[in-house]
């Protein structure tokens, strides 16, 4: 009977051992979870701060853009002036070129107008030659828009296509009225490009007044 009072007690004391030490693994198993949270949470926060850009990082990429775009607007008008430059000079050359062309078809014949001047004996064949060549020159100034500027004596002087390198007194025609022309003026498309020089009449007694 005493030896079964042993085992029992014995069996009673280890149950309340068992019991001790699950009850304390209940106990520190909820701390070192809410101490995990807690050490979780502060690294959660950074990668939330670093999603949201502030102000000034915005502002510098779009200075950054901004700056891109005005150096790409710059290389592309540099390289818009130099195309339009080439083409200009292009066109010129191209223009000239049609120019001289014409003008060499004149140049041939004067030179078969002197032929044939050094062995003519009629005069008259001579001038009419030139006339002739006179014509053909000036029909290719108006080909390219050369026109000659309307310059007449006793006609009314006009300071605008007009220009006087000599005032003469005189009384037999109105005052400011073209005594004689000197040179033709030429304007190319109704621009003056030359004006004519001509002498203009000066009434005598506009000039003692």
């Amino acid at each position: 009977m005493k030896k079964s009072t042993k085992k029992e007690s014995t069996h009673s004391k280890e149950d309340s051992q068992n019991q001790a030490e699950n009850s304390e693994a209940r106990n520190s198993g909820p701390s070192t979870e809410q101490a995990g949270e807690k050490t979780a949470g502060p690294e959660k926060e950074p990668a939330g701060s670093g999603a949201k850009k502030s102000p000034e990082a915005t502002c510098r990429e779009e200075n950054e853009l901004l700056k891109d775009q005005l150096f790409r607007l710059a290389a592309d008008f540099e390289n818009f002036k130099k195309r339009t430059a080439r083409q200009m000079e292009e066109n010129r050359k191209a223009v000239l070129e049609q120019v001289l062309l014409d003008f060499v078809e004149v140049t041939d014949n004067f030179e078969r107008a002197l032929k044939s001047a050094r062995t003519a004996e009629d005069m008259g064949s001579i001038v009419s030659g030139i006339e002739q060549l006179s014509k053909q020159f000036f029909s290719i100034l108006e080909k390219y828009g050369l026109e000659r500027i309307k310059c007449e004596k006793t006609g009314e002087f006009d300071p605008h296509r007009h220009e006087a390198i000599q005032h003469i007194e005189t009384s037999e025609v109105p005052d400011n009225t073209i005594v004689d022309v000197y040179k033709q003026g030429y304007s190319l498309n109704e621009k003056v490009v030359r004006p004519a020089l001509v002498s203009v009449a000066k009434n005598p007694e506009e000039t003692e007044k």
